[in-house]
C-alpha cells in the first residue's frame, strides 16, 4: 500500500528516499559527515578560522539534509508518528556528537574544531543541533506534503498553489540568482594552475558564497513570508471564482447520480467553464428525456405482459367452457345411442350448434383483435351508407330479441344521412356487437333503439351511431374498464354467455376506422352507447 505520507512526486517504487531504516539513514549521514570532518582537518591551518567555522555549518547542515530525505517517514497515529520523529532526530544527534566528536578525537581530528571555535564547547552544541534541525525539517515536509494531497483533490489550492509558485520562481531567480552571481563568477575566473586550488576554493566557498547565500535564503525567506499571504489570498480569490462554478457542477453532478434528473446549474460567463455547464444541462435534459421515455416503455411493457398474461388466462377459460359442453353431450348422446338414436338428440344437437357458433364467435374476435393490436387488420375504407348497416342488423337481431329475450329492438334513423368513412362489414360487426350487447343486459319488455344521425358540433364532420337500451345500467366505477378484454362488471349475470370481448371490439374497431367511442349509463335506467365515425368527403 503507498505510504500517503510520502512525499509528491516520489513514486513508491523509488529505493532512495525515504525508504532507508533510521539507523541507516543516520549511518549514511554520519559517513558523510565523517569525510567532511576529514576535509576540514586538511583545511586547519591552512585556511583562516572562520573559512572552518562555515565548514562546520556546512557539515551539520549537509548531514541534517541526508537523513531527513533518507530516513524512512514514521506512519501510524499522530502520537506514534511524532514518537518516531523525536527518537529519530534525539538518535541522530547522539550519532553525531559521538561519532564526529568521539571519533575525530580518538583519530586526531580535533584540530578541525579547535581552529575553527578556539574550543570543543560551540562544536558539541553544533552536532547536538542537528536532531532538533531534523525534526523541524520533517515538519516542515509533512506541512509540505500535506498541501500537496489538498491540491490534488481541490481544484481550489491547485489553482492558488500554481499561482503562489509563480511568484516563489519569480522571486527566487531575481533574489537568489543576482546575489549568487558574484561569487560564482569570481571562482570560475582562477587562474587553476598558479592556486593552491584546495584552500582557495573553500575558502571562497565558505566565506563567500556560502555565507551570502544564507544570507539571501534567510532574507529571501523572510521576505516571502510578508509575501506570501497576500499573494495567497488573492490568489484564493481568483481561484474561487473558477471553482465556485465547478463545485456546483459536481454537485449537481452528484445529485444527477442519485437520481435527481431534473438537476440543473446556472450557467455562468462565457468561458470554458460555462460551455461545460450549458452542456452539462444539455446532457442532463437529454438523459431525462431518454430515461422517462424508458420508464414509459418499461410501464407499457410490464403493462402489455400482465394483459397478455391475464389474456391467456381468460382465453383458456372461455375456450374450455362451450368445449366442455360439447364433450358433455357427445358422451350423453354416445352413451344412450343404441340402436336407435335418443330423442332429445335434436335438442342435443341445437345446443351443441350454440355452442360451436359461440366458440367461432370467441375465436373471430380475439382474431380480430390480435390483429388490430399487431397493425394487421385490414380495412377498406370507402363511403358507407350507415343508415343501410343499422337497417340490416336491427332486421337481423330483431325477431330473435323479440323471440328469446322479449326485448323490442327499433331503428330510429332520419330521412337522409350522408354516408360515413368506413368499412362496411366491420362497421355492421361494430354494431351488431353493441346491439348484442344490449340485448344481454335488457330485461324482458324492455327497449333497444339504434340511432344515427350527425355529431351535435358546429363543424358536424363526423357521424353520430348510438346504441341505447332500457337495461339496468352500469355502474360509475365500472364504465372506465367495460372496454377491456374479458371484463366483466358487478352486473353481469352468473348466465351470461358473453365473453367479455364485445365492448373491447367495438373500440379496436372504432378506432382502427379513425372513430371514437363513448358511452353514459345510469344505474336502473339504461345504457347509451356512441360511435362517431369521420363523415366521409363530398
Amino acid at each position: 500500500m503507498e505510504n500517503e505520507n510520502r512525499p509528491s512526486g516520489i513514486s513508491p517504487k523509488d529505493r532512495f528516499f525515504f525508504n532507508a531504516p533510521p539507523l541507516q539513514a543516520i549511518l549514511e549521514a554520519w559517513l558523510l559527515g565523517l569525510v567532511l570532518l576529514i576535509v576540514l582537518s586538511q583545511l586547519a591551518g591552512r585556511v583562516i578560522a572562520s573559512v572552518l567555522g562555515n565548514g562546520w555549518f556546512v557539515l551539520a547542515g549537509v548531514t541534517g539534509i541526508w537523513c531527513v530525505l533518507r530516513a524512512r517517514v514514521s506512519t501510524g497515529s499522530w502520537q506514534r508518528q511524532a514518537l518516531g520523529e523525536l527518537g529519530i532526530g534525539l538518535l541522530f544527534s547522539l550519532s553525531m556528537l559521538a561519532g564526529i566528536i568521539g571519533l575525530g578525537s580518538v583519530l586526531h581530528l580535533q584540530n578541525a574544531w579547535e581552529l575553527a571555535f578556539a574550543g570543543r564547547f560551540p562544536t558539541v552544541m553544533l552536532m547536538l543541533g542537528t536532531g532538533p534541525g531534523f525534526v523541524a525539517t520533517r515538519i516542515g515536509l509533512r506541512v509540505w506534503w500535506y498541501w500537496n494531497r489538498l491540491r490534488r483533490r481541490r481544484m481550489l489550492w491547485s489553482l492558488t498553489h500554481a499561482h503562489l509558485t509563480v511568484v516563489v520562481a519569480v522571486w527566487w531567480i531575481f533574489g537568489i540568482g543576482l546575489v549568487v552571481v558574484g561569487p560564482l563568477k569570481e571562482i570560475l575566473s582562477y587562474d587553476w594552475y598558479s592556486v593552491d586550488l584546495l584552500p582557495t576554493l573553500a575558502a571562497d566557498l565558505l566565506t563567500t558564497l556560502f555565507p551570502v547565500l544564507m544570507v539571501a535564503l534567510v532574507v529571501t525567506g523572510s521576505l516571502l513570508i510578508a509575501v506570501l499571504p497576500p499573494s495567497a489570498l488573492l490568489s484564493f480569490w481568483v481561484a474561487r471564482k473558477t471553482t465556485r462554478r465547478l463545485e456546483q457542477l459536481t454537485q449537481a453532478t452528484a445529485a444527477f447520480r442519485a437520481g435527481n434528473y431534473a438537476t440543473r446549474v446556472q450557467v455562468q460567463g462565457e468561458d470554458e467553464v460555462a460551455v461545460l455547464q450549458t452542456d452539462f444541462n444539455g446532457m442532463a435534459e437529454e438523459l431525462e428525456r431518454t430515461l422517462n421515455a424508458l420508464k414509459t416503455e418499461r410501464d407499457k411493457v410490464t403493462h402489455l405482459l400482465e394483459a397478455r398474461r391475464q389474456l391467456v388466462a381468460s382465453v383458456s377459460h372461455e375456450l374450455r367452457t362451450p368445449l366442455a359442453v360439447l364433450r358433455g353431450y357427445l358422451d350423453s348422446i354416445q352413451r344412450s345411442w343404441r340402436d336407435a338414436p335418443p330423442a332429445t338428440l335434436p335438442q342435443d344437437l341445437g345446443v351443441m350448434e350454440q355452442e360451436l357458433n359461440r366458440l367461432q364467435r370467441l375465436i373471430d374476435d380475439l382474431f380480430t383483435l390480435s390483429r388490430a393490436e399487431a397493425g394487421g387488420l385490414a380495412l377498406t375504407l370507402m363511403p358507407t351508407d350507415v343508415s343501410a348497416a343499422i337497417q340490416h342488423c336491427v332486421a337481423a337481431l330483431a325477431p330473435l330479441a323479440w323471440e328469446r329475450e322479449r326485448v323490442e329492438l327499433l331503428a330510429d334513423l332520419p330521412a337522409t344521412l350522408p354516408p360515413a368513412m368506413a368499412d362496411a362489414g366491420r362497421l355492421e360487426q361494430v354494431l351488431t356487437n353493441l346491439l348484442r350487447n344490449a340485448l344481454r343486459h335488457t330485461p324482458p319488455g324492455g327497449l333497444v333503439i339504434a340511432r344515427a344521425g350527425l355529431e351535435d358540433s358546429p363543424e358536424a364532420n363526423r357521424l353520430r351511431l348510438e346504441v341505447c337500451d332500457t337495461g339496468e345500467g352500469i355502474p360509475s366505477e365500472d364504465l372506465p374498464l367495460i372496454w377491456e378484454r374479458f371484463y366483466r362488471g358487478a352486473n353481469a349475470h352468473h348466465d351470461d354467455r358473453g365473453a367479455g370481448l364485445g365492448l373491447a371490439l367495438v373500440k379496436e374497431l372504432a378506432e382502427a376506422m379513425g372513430g371514437t367511442v363513448a358511452v353514459h349509463s345510469v344505474v336502473g335506467e339504461g345504457s347509451c352507447f356512441t360511435v362517431l365515425l369521420p363523415k366521409a368527403e363530398g
